[in-house]
């Protein structure tokens, strides 16, 4: 038995675009950012950026956030410490989900090679462009972007005020 329009949904479905989801903490202190310099992953080695993982299948965001402290920083997180901070669509590529989150309250210090606090509004040269948008995005209070970010009239223009100062508290 079949119905007018099986074969179109199912064309539809087979062409959908996969994404990759990313989840990024933003772990914080004293106006002060945890970065992590990348090593041997074939995409912006030596570059920083904070803790970074990809979602796992059958793991929520959260779970992955705990994962990652704990993998790529050393530190113990508690599912209710962990909030949503930004999120970014990055079409720079095939397409990435970004989810920034931020982290309080965890236990333990970080235990990474390669891992550095940097003053917020002392950011190392050489970090991932996407980060570093995604940090000024979040401190103007932006919760959503797309990476690169461009607007009806070209590439979007951020204000001037100084985006650092959202972190200080």
């Amino acid at each position: 038995m079949s119905r007018a329009g099986d074969t179109a949904i199912a064309a539809e479905v087979q062409h959908r675009r996969t994404v990759v989801v990313d989840v990024i903490l933003l772990l914080m202190r004293n106006g002060r950012i945890l970065l992590r310099e990348r090593v041997n992953t074939g995409y912006g080695d030596g570059a920083y950026e904070p803790p970074t993982g990809q979602l796992a299948d059958q793991e929520t965001i959260v779970e992955t956030a705990i994962r990652v402290a704990l993998a790529e920083a050393g530190i113990a997180a508690r599912a209710e410490n962990v909030s949503l901070a930004h999120v970014m669509h990055d079409v720079s590529g095939g397409g990435r989900i970004a989810f920034f989150l931020t982290v309080s309250g965890w236990q333990g210090e970080y235990t990474s090679p390669g891992a550095r606090w940097f003053p917020v509004g002392n950011l190392p040269t050489n970090m991932l462009d996407r980060s570093r948008v995604a940090l000024r995005n979040y401190a103007e209070g932006m919760r959503f972007s797309t990476y690169p970010a461009f607007g009806p009239a070209g590439p979007a223009s951020f204000s001037a005020r100084p985006w650092q100062d959202a972190f200080s508290a």
